[in-house]
């Protein structure tokens, strides 16, 4: 296979998002289901709710997936299980690796249980786009595929790339990524789950009463799931792939913006640019305390009326400081401090950074009388409120006047 450009790898891969349930594909892999909403003698309700699941639940399942899958997952390869019982064959973990983003490669080929000596050589024939040496190491080496086959089964299971899968192919793959990642309650594994949960045992011949009532449960849970899912990861979805995705939640019925929150790994997440004049970076003892404590100051300064009250605004603000889940649009903030002064914010800026850093404090904000003179002098006129909620979320900081 030939070099492929990175220019030429996202113009594949934006393509791929928009075929990602598209109609083409989902005829091909739910062909029941279409035939639901084209049998003129079905039920209507039953109609109705593939009719859903057609338009709304798996185009929207499949781009998230698509997202998830193809820039997401990559950082989150400890929570996959070995599959055993589904390896992949070399030539098969090759053309899988093809598909996947330049940057996620070299994590998942490190899945393959083998020496560091065997692992560089594997590397070094992929980067050459030489398959045929990278199929003879893992075939005459002594390598563990069980967990590089579980990550390929879940982003490039093996059904879609059939000619004619069977329902059984299809079901087998649902269930066995169900079953791939430790973390249970993923929205896409859990989604994934629940869709075989819904539509095998009408395949099986079940009776249309139970189908339907699994199909209604299936469409009302999974679209809250994933709608969740997008809004917490919102500022991680590069702004084409919002396009594609917006227009499915609010055509069925769901909210973009909702509340403001940080997944549980926030200050995990590596930062998505090397822009360091976009943010000041966080004093050690506030990453330490966690996204909770830091999710909760945030809210709590916009209740107190220092920032908008808007989850975009929060958003950037957490950016601002921490560096982490760059937003599409980074724009200097409105700080609406006590009586027009900046005082909070120097306070904050003191004391919340690894290095005060006011020159930036101007550029990310506007909106208060900035001093002067030495700002950190004026650190001490900050309300009391403010200092109070501060070292009540973070006790170890020191206070910095």
């Amino acid at each position: 296979m030939d070099y492929i450009s990175e220019a030429e790898r996202l113009r594949l891969y934006y393509k791929g998002l928009s075929e990602a349930g598209g109609k083409k594909q989902l005829a091909s892999v739910y062909p029941d289901i279409v035939s639901d909403v084209e049998d003129p003698d079905n039920d209507t309700t039953i109609k109705e709710c593939s009719e859903y699941l057609l338009n709304t639940m798996l185009p929207l399942y499949h781009k998230l997936a698509y997202v998830n899958n193809n820039r997401f997952i990559h950082e989150d390869l400890s929570l996959f299980e070995p599959l055993p019982q589904r390896l992949y064959t070399a030539s098969e973990i090759y053309a899988a690796l093809q598909t996947f983003a330049p940057y996620a490669v070299g994590e998942i080929i490190r899945t393959i249980g083998c020496s560091s000596a065997t692992l560089a050589q594997l590397q070094q024939a992929f980067s050459s786009q030489d398959k045929a040496a990278f199929t003879n190491i893992i075939d005459t080496q002594d390598c563990d595929l069980s967990l590089v086959s579980s990550v390929c089964e879940y982003l490039w299971p093996l059904y879609i790339h059939q000619a004619d899968p069977t329902e059984e192919d299809i079901i087998s793959s649902l269930d066995a990524v169900a079953g791939i990642l430790r973390y249970e309650q993923h929205p896409i594994s859990r989604s994934s789950q629940k869709l075989s949960e819904a539509v095998e045992p009408y395949l099986d011949g079940g009776d249309e009463e139970s189908y339907l009532q699994k199909l209604e449960q299936y469409n009302y849970d999974a679209f809250d799931s994933l709608c969740s899912f997008y809004r917490d990861n919102y500022d991680r979805f590069k702004p084409k792939e919002r396009k594609q995705i917006e227009p499915i939640i609010l055509n069925g019925g769901g909210s973009i913006d909702g509340e403001f929150n940080l997944p549980d790994d926030y200050f995990s997440i590596r930062n998505e640019s090397d822009h360091f004049e976009e943010f000041f970076g966080l004093h050690p003892d506030v990453v330490k305390a966690g996204s909770g404590q830091f999710e909760l100051l945030v809210n709590t300064l916009s209740q107190l009326g220092y920032i908008d009250s808007t989850p975009a605004v929060k958003r950037l603000f957490a950016y601002r400081f921490s560096g982490r889940m760059r937003p599409a649009k980074v724009a200097p903030i409105e700080w609406h401090g006590k009586n027009g002064n900046s005082y909070e914010l120097i306070y904050m800026v003191r004391n919340m950074t690894e290095r005060a850093n006011y020159r930036k404090m101007r550029n990310f904000f506007f909106g208060p009388k900035w001093v002067a003179d030495r700002d950190s002098s004026y650190a001490r006129g900050a309300d009391y409120r403010l200092k109070e909620l501060l070292h009540k979320l973070y006790p170890t900081l020191p206070d910095q006047l």
